[in-house]
């Protein structure tokens, strides 16, 4: 997943099954004791997140929104 590689965290299969919008991703990786220890905004994690879903998905940001669903909205499968 690139989401891991680029926040170099390991999310297993069992915990990304549950993650079915970018908010729910979002406020996954921002509550990791790695993020919350650091002086990161949660604006700069949603910033990497959805520059990622619009790499690998090939949507726009503007056309969706952090509850939009992965597989129901954005036919991510």
């Amino acid at each position: 997943m690139r989401i891991e590689e680029e926040f170099e965290i390991e999310i297993t299969n069992e915990i990304a099954e549950k993650l079915t919008t970018p908010r729910m991703v979002i406020d996954y990786i921002a509550n990791l004791p790695k993020f919350s220890d650091r002086n990161r905004p949660p604006e700069y994690i949603a910033d990497k997140v959805w520059l990622i879903i619009e790499e690998v998905i090939g949507i726009k940001r503007r056309d969706y929104n952090e509850d939009s669903r992965f597989i129901e909205d954005m036919a991510m499968d």
